[in-house]
C-alpha cells in the first residue's frame, strides 16, 4: 500500500505538469509539535509520570485546475518522533502504517453555478459545531462523500451524500460479515442539506438539517438515524460581532433509544482598536438522573464531528457528551480576549467555567454539584516567514471533585492538570505551471 502511494506520487509529479490548459500546483506542510501533557482528556494521578512527546504531521499535495474540473490528491505521514516499527537494535528506519490519503477527490462543474465533488475530502460548515475538519488533530478529518454545491446571487446551497464500510477484505474479495461501524460512535452514513444567505455585507445566515447513521452492534443490516436540524447566524461590523446556533435533534441513537436533544451557543464580542473581548455561551442537553424517565431516552446531544479544541478547551475533557459528560450534557461559559500585539504576534487568552447541564449517576450515585472545574488557556501565534508561522500555549485545569467522578478518576491526590505545547507549521509552494 505504502509503494501504491508513492508510485500515485510519483506520477502526479512526472505528468500533470505538462497538461495543457491547466494549472499545477505542488505544496507542502510540515507541522512538529512538542507536547508537554500533564493530564490532558482527564486528570492525571500521582504516580502517573509527565509526559513529553513530539508529533509531526507531513503532508504533500497535488492540485489540477482545468476549466471543467478540478482534481485534488492530498498525501500525509503524522508520526511520533521515534515510534517506528521498522527497526534494529542500531536505529529506527520507518513505519509501516503512519503513511496515508488525507484527501483524494475532484470535482466537475456543472454549468455556471454548481458542480459536484467525489471523494475523500475536507468538509466545513458555518463556525465548525457539527462538521468540521478538525484541523488540531496532526491526522486531520476527511470525508468519504458525495458533494453537491450551488452558488448564485449571494445564495449557498450544498447536500453531502456518504455511506461508510469498515469489512475485511481477502484475496481482493470483500468478506460478507466483516466488521461492524459502530465500535467507536463512527457514523455509518452522514448526509446534509445546507442553506446559506448572505443577507448584506454584515450579516449570514443558514439553515441545515443532517441525517447521521448508527449502525446497529450486533445486526448489520440496522441503521439507527439520528436528525439534526438548526440554524446559524452571524452578525460582524466594525466593533461588533455576535454567532449563534441553534439545533435540536430526534431519531434514533446509536443505543437505538429515541433522541430529544438539543444545542445552543452564544459569543458575541467587542472590538476596542484592534483588541477583541468575547463572551461565549454553550448549552449542550443531557439527562437528569433525577427524573423519573432516566435512561429512556438519548437526551445529551451528539455534536457529531463538530470541532472541540476550537470552542470547548484546548485541554480535550468534553469530546463526545454522551461519555465526557456521564450523559449530563455540558454548560460552558468562556469570556476570551485576544490581542494583536503587532502585525507579526498575537496572544489569545480563554476563560472556560464547565458545568454540567443536568445532576448525573455515577456508579449507582446521584451527583447533584453540577460544577465540573475551570480552565484558563493562553495561545499564541507568530508569523516568521510568509509560508512558516510559530504558535504555543499553555493550558491549567482548575478539577473539582464532580470532575474526578464523572471522569472516573480515584479521588485521592492526582496531579494539577496542566499542557505546554508548540509548534511550528512550514507550508512553502513548491511547484506551479500553468
Amino acid at each position: 500500500m505504502k509503494n501504491r502511494i508513492y508510485s500515485i506520487a510519483f506520477i502526479a509529479f512526472i505528468f500533470l505538469p505538462g497538461i495543457a490548459l491547466s494549472q499545477f500546483t505542488i505544496s507542502a506542510e510540515l507541522r512538529p509539535r512538542f507536547e508537554m501533557d500533564n493530564g490532558t482528556i482527564k486528570p492525571r494521578p500521582d504516580s502517573m509520570n509527565t509526559i513529553y512527546y513530539v508529533s509531526q504531521r507531513t503532508r504533500i499535495k497535488f492540485d489540477l485546475n482545468r476549466e471543467k474540473y478540478q482534481l485534488r490528491l492530498s498525501l500525509q505521514d503524522v508520526r511520533i518522533w521515534g515510534n517506528g516499527d521498522i527497526y534494529t537494535s542500531t536505529g529506527v528506519f520507518g513505519s509501516t502504517t503512519s503513511v496515508g490519503i488525507h484527501e483524494a477527490w475532484f470535482s466537475l462543474k456543472l454549468g455556471e453555478y454548481s458542480l459536484l465533488k467525489i471523494g475523500r475530502q475536507a468538509m466545513k460548515l458555518d463556525d465548525l459545531r457539527l462538521i468540521s475538519s478538525r484541523n488540531w488533530n496532526q491526522f486531520g478529518l476527511s470525508y468519504d462523500a458525495l458533494v453537491y454545491q450551488f452558488q448564485k446571487n449571494k445564495w449557498e446551497l450544498s447536500t453531502a451524500l456518504s455511506y461508510n464500510n469498515s469489512i475485511n477484505v481477502t484475496n481482493g474479495k470483500i468478506i460478507e460479515f466483516g466488521d461492524l461501524f459502530n465500535n467507536t460512535n463512527i457514523i455509518k452514513t452522514l448526509n446534509y442539506i445546507h442553506l446559506k444567505k448572505s443577507v448584506n455585507s454584515n450579516l449570514n445566515a443558514s439553515i441545515m438539517a443532517i441525517g447521521a447513521g448508527y449502525q446497529h452492534p450486533a445486526n448489520p443490516s440496522v441503521i439507527y438515524m439520528t436528525g439534526t436540524y438548526g440554524l446559524w447566524l452571524k452578525y460582524a461590523n466594525e466593533k461588533f460581532d455576535i454567532t449563534t446556533n441553534a439545533y435540536f435533534q430526534n431519531g434514533n441513537a446509536q443505543s437505538g433509544k429515541d433522541v430529544n436533544a438539543y444545542m445552543f451557543t452564544l459569543h458575541p464580542g467587542i472590538k476596542f482598536q484592534d483588541k477583541r473581548l468575547g463572551m461565549g455561551w454553550d448549552y449542550f442537553s443531557g439527562d437528569n438522573a433525577n427524573n423519573s424517565d432516566y435512561d429512556i431516552k438519548e437526551k445529551t446531544f451528539n455534536k457529531m464531528y463538530g470541532a472541540v479544541i476550537k470552542f470547548s478547551g484546548l485541554m480535550n475533557y468534553y469530546t463526545y457528551m454522551k461519555t465526557s459528560t456521564a450523559n449530563g450534557g455540558l454548560i460552558d461559559i468562556y469570556p476570551n480576549l485576544k490581542i494583536p500585539v503587532n502585525s507579526k504576534l498575537s496572544f489569545t487568552m480563554i476563560y472556560h467555567k464547565f458545568y454540567l447541564a443536568n445532576p448525573v449517576l455515577v456508579e449507582g450515585a446521584i451527583i447533584d454539584d453540577t460544577d465540573l472545574g475551570s480552565e484558563l488557556d493562553m495561545r499564541y501565534s507568530y508569523k516568521i516567514l510568509k509560508d512558516a508561522n510559530l504558535e504555543g500555549g499553555f493550558s491549567f485545569y482548575f478539577t473539582t471533585e464532580t470532575l474526578k467522578k464523572v471522569k472516573n478518576v480515584a479521588t485521592s491526590e492526582i496531579r494539577s492538570p496542566y499542557w505546554v505545547w508548540i509548534m511550528i507549521t512550514f507550508t512553502p509552494d513548491l511547484f506551479t505551471a500553468k
